[in-house]
């Protein structure tokens, strides 16, 4: 039975612990009354019949000790034990390692939390993420070491303002219409110079696959009218291996008709290939066959793909580079005499509001606009001094070669140069399933069915008892179908033709009184 015990100007709580030995509250305890110590200790003994007590002692093992005890007991994907890793080893450890995990106290974790934020070398979701990191290693310490967890976030605190930041930006989380997807694989196509880009970005807008999903996307899951996505493709330290889609989401997704076809395509010219992975262990990527494969056979990578191709795509601009490459953000320059919507030249630097602009010249940069001096030869395509009556000064094909045609005559016209309009600024291809629930949701297709198509969980007796029937397939086929075919209209209006074949071809059968 627990009572109290007098130590000369404050009391401690003693009780018999599930071994029977003796216990004491902890020395950071130091009772005022008598009554305080013995409900303590009350506490404790119904702690131990519930099986929820928590030894004084057991919070006195390290934070370093734990994480070496709990880590390798995890089975999880290697991409997340990896980020598991590096959020415990360069966030935690350095500013916990050595603390026991009964001397945790909120304050301090939220004060770490607000010093990672300050960092300027640190992104603002890496305050976040550690935080987390930090409360999911505490919380598997519940109850065994600790009563309750002192990271966790505590709901009501913080800033209100902040807070409402936070829910607008989470709502106005970037997305694209039916046109601006279209536009928007035109582009990335026109980026990369084939036809492969355009299929999978209209592949994950109109079918919500994750980017892994895509990448993963094996042929033999290619059907008629139906699309399985069962595998996800992981990168890890520039390899990659496949697993399961997030929480298991396997599933399969109905097809509109035109994206039946556009694979269909697709796999008779170039689908099918086996990738250039050839890696022996276990569970790297040996060399499979995929839908979806750059030129090389390699993988698509995500902040390759992003840079190179997604954001200027989107945002009509190359993101700018650091390091010993570095350059700043230039826009989209392209030539628009070689078919809607340009194809892409060397970037110009960004036009100064209120300076003079200079066309930018030198060794390896193509001469695309001549002036009094110089001018761009016709035949040849390089340039040359233009004399006084403004002819091209004589010049040779090569060392030693015959005099080059265009010598003595007008320079060639200047490339029609334009730049590419912001289309959907700051879209990533996440931001395509953002859109593909919208659509859907649009569409008044229902719930069950939407939450299938994203591989979500619907929760509680709602997704116990409920179930997709073939009405609600079909209207959102029908649907997606009709989104389309409006979409595509739209384009045509825009212009008749375009640089990339696949589109150019659906064009080109499109009846002119459909063009909106």
């Amino acid at each position: 039975m627990a009572y109290a015990e007098n130590r000369g100007g404050y009391w401690r709580a003693r009780w018999r612990g599930p071994d029977g030995i003796l216990e004491s509250s902890p020395a950071s305890l130091r009772f005022k009354t008598k009554t305080e110590a013995v409900d303590y200790g009350r506490d404790q003994e119904s702690a131990i019949r519930n099986n929820t007590y928590v030894s004084p002692r057991a919070g006195q093992i390290t934070l370093l000790e734990w994480v070496n005890t709990w880590y390798p007991g995890l089975d999880l994907e290697p991409s997340t034990m990896a980020n598991y890793k590096y959020l415990i080893e360069v966030h935690l450890l350095p500013e916990f390692g050595d603390r026991e995990l009964r001397e945790f106290t909120l304050e301090e974790v939220e004060s770490w939390e607000r010093r990672i934020r300050a960092n300027p070398a640190y992104k603002p979701r890496t305050a976040k993420d550690a935080r987390s990191m930090l409360i999911t290693v505490l919380e598997a310490a519940v109850p065994k070491h600790i009563q309750t967890n002192p990271a966790m976030r505590q709901k009501g605190r913080g800033k209100k303002g902040q807070r409402r930041i936070q829910e607008a930006e989470r709502m106005e989380k970037v997305w694209a219409t039916p046109l601006q997807a279209l536009l928007l694989a035109e582009r990335c196509s026109i980026l990369t110079g084939v036809d492969t880009d355009f299929v999978a970005t209209l592949m994950a807008a109109y079918t919500g696959a994750r980017w892994g999903e895509m990448v993963g996307l094996d042929p033999d899951e290619v059907e008629d009218g139906t699309l399985g996505l069962k595998w996800k493709l992981y990168e890890l330290n520039g390899r990659f291996y496949r697993g399961r889609p997030k929480d298991g989401s396997i599933r399969d997704v109905d097809l509109p008709p035109f994206l039946g076809k556009l694979l269909r395509r697709h796999l008779a010219a170039d689908g099918g290939r086996i990738c250039n992975c050839r890696h022996q262990e276990e569970p790297w990527c040996p060399g499979r066959r995929y839908v979806f494969l750059g030129p090389d056979g390699g993988h698509f990578r995500r902040s390759n793909f992003s840079e190179r191709v997604m954001r200027p795509a989107a945002d009509g601009w190359y993101p700018a580079r650091k390091g010993k490459d570095a350059r700043p953000s230039m826009p989209v320059l392209t030539d628009v005499s070689r078919g809607w919507p340009g194809l892409p030249l060397p970037p110009w630097p960004a036009a100064v509001p209120g300076d003079p602009f200079s066309v930018p010249t030198g060794r390896g940069r193509p001469r695309l606009i001549s002036d009094e001096e110089i001018g761009r030869c016709d035949h040849c395509g390089r340039s040359h001094r233009r004399r006084v009556n403004g002819t091209l000064i004589c010049h040779r094909l090569g060392k030693g070669a015959e005099e080059c045609p265009g010598s003595g005559q007008q320079p060639a016209e200047d490339v029609a140069v334009a730049t590419w309009l912001a289309l959907v600024p700051g879209l990533t291809p996440h931001g395509l399933r953002h859109g593909h629930q919208t659509w859907l949701e649009d569409a008044d297709v229902h719930y069950f069915l939407i939450s299938q198509r994203m591989g979500h969980e619907v929760p509680g007796m709602r997704g116990t008892y409920g179930h997709v029937t073939s009405a609600m397939r079909e209207k959102a086929v029908t649907a997606l179908q009709g989104m389309w075919e409006k979409s595509l209209r739209q384009r045509a209006a825009l212009a008749p033709r375009s640089a990339v074949r696949v589109l150019d071809d659906l064009l080109r059968e499109l009846p002119s009184t459909s063009r909106e």
